[in-house]
C-alpha cells in the first residue's frame, strides 16, 4: 500500500494525530446503514448572489472568481443547507429555505418551437443508462425532463424545491425528511409520492447504478417512507450538508422501469419534468413536447414550461454550430467558443463548474502509480503559454480539480505548477521511469474548444522530457465513457472488497479491462464542496476513480462529516493539498462556455452546465 507523503512528513498522519480519530469514532456511532468568453454582453445582468438565509455558519472561504474578459454568468457562493453541530445527537429540524417566487405575470413566449444544438449525441436518453452524464448534451435525460430532489437556485445561491418537492429538515445527524407535493405526476400519469421517491434515491444510491447522482451524495443510501408524502433519506454516516448533494439525484417511475427492458430503459425516461420525450432518432435529434400536468413549483427552476415543442441536435464543430443559430435553423447553440460569439445574433458566457483535466490512472498504470512520474508530466506542461496561444490570454491556468469557490480550494492547491522541463526530467530519473511503458492520453474530438489541441501540445510537452507517450483519439463518445467508468467502483459490491479497497491488487475492470493511462475530462463539482470528489475521483468506491488509498478514504469520511464552517474548511483544504502534493490530475483552466442564441431567444446561463427548457422563452 502506497503512502501518502509530502517530503518527509505525512499529511495523513499529521490529520490522524490532530482530529482524524476523533471524529471517525464520532461517524462510527452514528452511522446507519454525488470554454470560453463572449466579446458581447449577456442579455441579463444577474446581480451578485447572496447567501442562503438558512444556512449554518458561514464558511470561511467565499467565492473570489478569478475575472474572465466579458464572462457574465458568476458562478454563486458555497452556501451549503443547513446542517447539525458536530455533537448533537438529534439536530432541530431544520426547514427547507422559502423558494424564490416566480413573477405574478406567466411567463409567455413569442414562438412556440425551438431548436438547440450540442457539441455530442447523448449516448442514451434513459435517466438511469449508461451514458446520460452531467454533461450539457444529456439535458435529454435529466434537465428536460426529470426534476431532482433540490435544485441550487443561481440567482439566489438557495438550495431550492423543484416540482416535487415541498420542504426539507434534517431530523437525524445522518437522516433527512422530505415533504413531497400532492398532485405530481409521471410521464405517464403515474402518481409521484414517497415510495416513488425511496425508489429513487436508493437506486440512486448504488454505484453500480448508471446514475449521475450517487458520486454527490455518496454511495449506499437508504430511504424509508413515513407516510405518503413523506420520505425519509438515510446516509451510511453523518450528512450534514445532503440536500446540497441531491441536486443529481432523479427519479423515474418505478412500475415503467422494472417492467422495461435495458434496451426501452436507454430509449425512454418516465420522469416528471416540465417536458417529456416524444421522438427520438438516433443521430438526428431528440423532441420533446412541454408536459400539460407539470406541476409548477415557486421558483424560476420550476416554472411552467412557455416554448411548446423543443428539438435537440448535435454538431460537434462549434462554427457548424454557431452557423445554426446565424442561418435560424437553431435558436441554442452550447459552447460555440471565442472565435464564433460576434457571428451570432446574440452571445452570452459563463462558468461551467468545469475543470478540465487529465485525471492520471495511479491504480492499474505501472508508472502513473509513481508520484514522480505523475509530478514530472505536470511539470512538463507550459500551461499559461499553451492557453494564452490557444484562448488569446483570456484564461488563466487552475490547478485544482475543483474550481475557485469551492469549499477546500484555496490558492496554494490551485497554483499553477511550474514549467521546469529540467526538473521533470530529473523526477523521471529518481522514479526509475521505464519508457517502455507507454503513457497514453485518452480523448475524444469535441470534449472540449481546443481540446484536442490542448492534448496533443501536452503529448509534445511529455515526448520532449522522454515519455513514451501517445494520443487516442476515440471517435465514438460511448467508447471514450467506457475507458472512465471503468474504475475502483466496480469492485464495490465484490466479496471482500468493502473491507479491503485492494483495487490496486486487481485487473482492471470492465467495461475497457484495461488501464484509462490518463483521459481527459472536463469534471465537474455543482455543490461546491471537495465531498464532491471524494466521494468520486478521489474514492475506492467510484467508477471514475483511479485513486483508491485506504487511510485515505478514513480521512475523506471523516471530513464528509463536518458540519459546515471553519472546521470543514480546514479538513477540505487538507485534502485539496493532499491531491495537489500527489498530483492525482493534471487540471488546466476553469472551463466557461460562449453561447450563442437568435435573436428573440431570452435566456441565462446557469453557473453549470445544464439547461431547463423550461427558462427559455421568445420576447415579442
Amino acid at each position: 500500500m502506497r503512502n501518502i507523503t509530502t517530503g518527509s512528513n505525512s499529511l495523513l498522519n499529521r490529520f490522524f494525530n490532530r482530529r482524524l480519530l476523533a471524529l471517525l469514532s464520532l461517524v462510527a456511532v452514528l452511522a446507519v446503514a454525488c470554454g470560453s468568453a463572449t466579446d458581447q454582453p449577456a442579455a441579463e445582468t444577474r446581480t451578485e448572489p447572496s447567501a442562503a438565509p438558512t444556512a449554518a455558519p458561514a464558511p470561511t472561504a467565499t467565492f473570489a472568481p478569478q475575472m474572465i474578459p466579458q464572462a457574465t454568468a458568476v458562478p454563486p457562493t458555497a452556501a451549503p443547507a443547513t446542517s447539525s453541530e458536530a455533537g448533537q445527537a438529534q439536530p432541530a429540524p431544520t426547514a427547507a429555505p422559502q423558494p424564490t417566487a416566480v413573477p405574478p405575470t406567466a411567463v409567455v413566449s413569442a414562438r412556440d418551437t425551438a431548436t438547440v444544438v450540442t457539441e455530442a449525441e447523448p449516448a442514451s436518453i434513459g435517466a438511469w443508462s449508461d451514458g446520460c452524464s452531467a454533461e450539457i448534451h444529456s439535458m435529454g435525460c435529466q434537465d428536460f425532463v426529470t426534476d431532482f430532489l433540490t435544485w441550487l437556485d443561481d440567482r439566489t445561491s438557495e438550495i431550492v424545491p423543484l416540482s416535487g418537492v415541498e420542504s426539507w429538515s434534517q431530523v437525524g445527524l445522518d437522516r433527512w425528511e422530505f415533504k413531497l407535493r400532492d398532485g405530481v405526476k409521471f410521464h405517464n400519469g403515474a402518481p409521484w409520492n414517497a415510495a416513488a421517491a425511496k425508489y429513487g434515491i436508493e437506486y440512486n444510491g448504488k454505484p453500480d447504478n448508471p446514475s449521475a447522482s450517487v458520486t454527490w451524495t455518496g454511495p449506499d443510501m437508504l430511504a424509508e417512507v413515513i407516510d405518503d408524502l413523506t420520505v425519509h433519506a438515510v446516509c451510511p454516516q453523518a450528512c450534514p450538508i445532503y440536500p446540497r448533494t441531491a441536486l443529481f439525484a432523479d427519479f423515474q417511475d418505478p412500475a415503467w422501469f422494472e417492467a422495461a427492458d435495458e434496451t426501452e430503459r436507454a430509449l425512454m425516461t418516465i420522469g416528471f419534468g416540465p417536458y417529456k420525450i416524444v421522438d427520438y432518432e438516433p443521430g438526428v435529434h431528440t423532441k420533446f413536447e412541454a408536459f400539460e400536468d407539470y406541476l409548477p413549483n415557486e421558483n424560476w427552476f420550476a416554472q411552467a414550461p412557455s416554448i411548446q415543442f423543443i428539438t435537440h441536435t448535435y454538431r460537434a464543430e462549434a462554427p457548424v454550430r454557431s452557423a445554426m443559430v446565424q442561418t435560424g435553423e437553431a435558436d441554442w447553440a452550447a459552447d460555440i467558443g471565442f472565435e464564433e460569439a460576434d457571428k451570432v445574433p446574440k452571445s452570452v458566457s459563463g462558468k461551467t463548474a468545469e475543470v478540465y483535466t487529465l485525471v492520471f490512472d495511479t491504480v492499474f498504470h505501472e508508472e502513473l502509480a509513481k508520484q514522480k512520474v505523475r509530478l514530472a508530466l505536470s511539470h512538463a506542461v507550459d500551461c499559461q503559454t499553451l492557453l494564452d496561444s490557444l484562448f488569446n490570454g483570456r484564461i488563466p491556468c487552475h490547478s485544482a480539480i475543483s474550481m475557485r469557490g469551492t469549499i477546500g480550494i484555496n490558492d496554494a492547491n490551485s497554483m499553477a505548477r511550474e514549467y521546469n522541463p529540467e526538473l521533470a526530467r530529473q523526477l523521471l530519473e529518481e522514479a526509475g521511469y521505464d519508457s517502455a511503458n507507454e503513457i497514453n492520453i485518452n480523448t475524444r474530438p469535441g470534449s472540449n474548444i481546443r481540446g484536442l489541441e490542448l492534448m496533443e501540445a501536452t503529448i509534445n510537452y511529455w515526448r520532449d522530457i522522454g515519455v513514451n507517450a501517445n494520443l487516442n483519439s476515440h471517435g465514438d463518445l460511448g467508447a471514450a465513457r467506457n475507458i472512465q467508468i471503468s474504475g475502483c467502483g466496480r469492485f464495490t459490491d465484490e466479496p471482500g472488497y468493502r473491507e479491503a479497497m485492494d483495487c490496486s491488487d486487481r485487473e482492471p475492470p470492465g467495461p475497457a479491462y484495461v488501464t484509462s493511462h490518463a483521459y481527459e475530462v472536463a469534471t465537474s463539482n455543482e455543490i461546491l464542496d471537495m465531498q464532491r470528489f471524494n466521494n468520486s475521483r478521489l474514492s475506492c468506491f467510484s467508477r471514475s476513480s483511479r485513486v483508491c488509498i485506504p487511510e485515505f478514504e478514513a480521512q475523506k469520511l471523516a471530513a464528509n462529516a463536518i458540519p459546515e464552517g471553519p472546521e470543514r474548511v480546514a479538513a477540505m483544504e487538507e485534502i485539496a493539498q493532499i491531491a495537489y502534493d500527489q498530483a492525482y490530475f493534471l487540471p488546466y483552466f476553469e472551463v466557461v462556455y460562449v453561447y450563442g442564441l437568435s435573436a428573440d431567444m431570452e435566456w441565462e446561463p446557469y453557473y453549470a452546465p445544464r439547461l431547463r427548457g423550461n427558462t427559455m422563452r421568445f420576447s415579442q
